[in-house]
């Protein structure tokens, strides 16, 4: 039997494993379970800032961002080991790579998520919009993010800084200023965008628009796609490309935005697609059965903190899933 791993991180008492440590741990547990299955373990990022981490390619700098190689995509990662992404840090290194000759056809990808930011998004336009959509014209560029809210609306952006706390009047006061002020933003920019033939007719409207505090919105006003990061980053590892009879997602936490968003989503449609069952292992399970056979998931399975316990929780479900015969 061929098994197909797809981890992210997994949390231990110093603090997230990251995902090729994950992937490691897992395919040599499987391994020891049942030597007879070939598996197959791929790190992918969790679709924040670091997703990057995930990929083994040649890295290069450009000013205070890091840029991975990847097939035909340079997918960008803060310098150094910053969680968050700079904006204007950003905004310098794709001038810089749209002036870059040696950069070729390869699509510069951004992953996003849905994380705070180390400034205000619009500083990713430098000068100004007009000058950023200009400058940019000619880079491929795409922008991944876990979340599908919109930049504006009753499920925009603003929505969520209240969401369950409508009570807080200073959060309320602050999304009503959030949302005014990117209405604004949007009324100018959006007017400059050309029309798109399907889907919504704003850029603000698009889903993922909000995202990272709207700098997937900033992105998506240059020229940027605006994509679900699970499906792509599980595509730049490889293993949307691989042959499988059983397809494991290994994830710290699974709640209804991960099962949607995260790792577990693309385990799911690989799975999907090869007919074949998905399972997931997590220590933190806060999704109903329900969800999970909608999600296409066959099963979830909770583990422990710590990577002596991944690693045993990995075997018992290797036999569960694998067994002797």
């Amino acid at each position: 039997m061929h098994v197909l791993l797809l981890t992210d991180s997994w949390p231990d008492t110093s603090g997230p494993m990251l995902p090729q440590r994950v992937a490691d741990i897992a395919a040599s547990a499987w391994g020891d379970a049942q030597p007879a299955d070939a598996v197959t373990s791929i790190a992918v990022g969790d679709g924040g800032p670091r997703s990057a981490d995930a990929l083994s390619g040649p890295v290069t700098a450009v000013g205070d961002v890091e840029a991975v190689a990847a097939g035909q995509s340079l997918f960008l990662r803060p310098g150094g080991s910053a969680p968050r992404w700079n904006p204007g840090h950003l905004s310098d290194a794709l001038f810089a790579l749209a002036r870059d000759a040696s950069r070729g056809e390869r699509t510069v990808v951004v992953p996003v998520g849905d994380a705070d930011l180390a400034g205000d998004a619009t500083a990713v336009w430098g000068e100004s919009f007009t000058h950023a959509r200009q400058a940019l014209r000619q880079l491929p560029l795409e922008v991944l993010v876990t979340s599908s809210r919109p930049l504006l609306g009753l499920k925009g952006m603003s929505a969520a800084v209240r969401d369950r706390r409508e009570k807080d009047h200073a959060l309320a006061l602050a999304a009503q200023e959030q949302e005014r002020r990117w209405s604004e933003i949007a009324r100018e920019v959006d007017a400059a965008l050309p029309r798109p033939l399907v889907g919504p007719a704003r850029l603000s409207d698009v889903p993922g628009s909000g995202a990272a505090h709207g700098l997937a919105y900033c992105l998506g006003a240059v020229g940027a796609r605006v994509l679900p990061a699970s499906a792509r980053l599980a595509r730049a590892a490889g293993a949307s490309d691989l042959s499988a009879d059983l397809v494991i997602a290994i994830t710290g936490s699974l709640t209804p935005h991960t099962l949607d968003e995260g790792v577990t989503h693309a385990a799911s449609a690989i799975a999907g697609a090869r007919g074949v069952p998905c399972a997931v292992l997590g220590v933190e399970l806060g999704v109903g059965k329900r969800d999970l056979m909608a999600a296409g998931v066959a099963s979830a399975h909770e583990g422990q903190v710590g990577a002596d316990a991944l690693a045993e929780h990995v075997r018992r479900v290797a036999r569960t899933w694998s067994p002797a015969r």
